[in-house]
């Protein structure tokens, strides 16, 4: 598995529109997206993270070519919510587990 964390920093008055556009719009690309296994969405005060799951490179590799995720990015650079550069780190999966429903039933 490998797992994708691409980090921003954003504009803090902006949060709820930056959370509202990475659930309505990112969330369900990656849902559907060939080899996406999870999708989470994080942040402190200052800084962005959207770690993603992937079965293998060539999963990873279709989400870089893919037409829908560039104009995705596209508009979420363009629409004045991050700030700062942005970065990605791409890492192997050594282990772990999910021990636990992630997010209380309400949600």
């Amino acid at each position: 598995m490998i797992v994708r964390v691409w980090s921003s920093g954003y504009v803090p008055a902006r949060l709820d529109d930056l959370a509202a556009f990475c659930t309505q719009r990112l969330q369900p690309f990656f849902r559907d997206h060939d080899g996406c296994l999870a999708c989470f969405f994080v942040h402190d005060d200052h800084e962005w993270r959207t770690i993603t799951c992937w079965r293998d490179q060539a999963a990873v590799d279709g989400v870089k070519h893919s037409a829908v995720y560039t104009a995705l990015l596209g508009e979420l650079l363009g629409s004045g919510i991050l700030q700062g550069s942005q970065s990605v780190l791409k890492m192997t999966s050594a282990g772990g587990g999910i021990f636990a429903p992630l997010f209380p039933a309400a949600l």
